[in-house]
């Protein structure tokens, strides 16, 4: 098992309520809710920090190499949920 890090963020009051209100609806958490997003947002973070360290500095290429990784991540994605 990975370790965990903790992560704290700050919402203004309307986003407060607004979870709130859907976790009243639903029974899921803010901090499921965020956990979850991120989760499912991971090929893109890596799809990014990857062109980024890639273009070393080439804003024009992190573009090109973000949208090779992403089709990268996505296809090992997929694959893994094939098998």
């Amino acid at each position: 098992m990975s370790e965990k890090t903790e992560l704290t963020i700050s919402l203004n009051a309307d986003t407060a309520r607004l979870f709130a209100d859907y976790e009243a609806f639903t029974r899921v958490t803010p901090e499921i809710y965020v956990q979850q997003l991120i989760e499912k947002t991971l090929p893109t973070l890596e799809a990014m920090v990857g062109a980024l360290r890639d273009a070393n500095g080439d804003e024009e290429a992190v573009m090109e190499l973000f949208g090779k990784k992403m089709a990268e991540s996505l296809l090992k994605q997929k694959q893994a949920q094939t098998n």
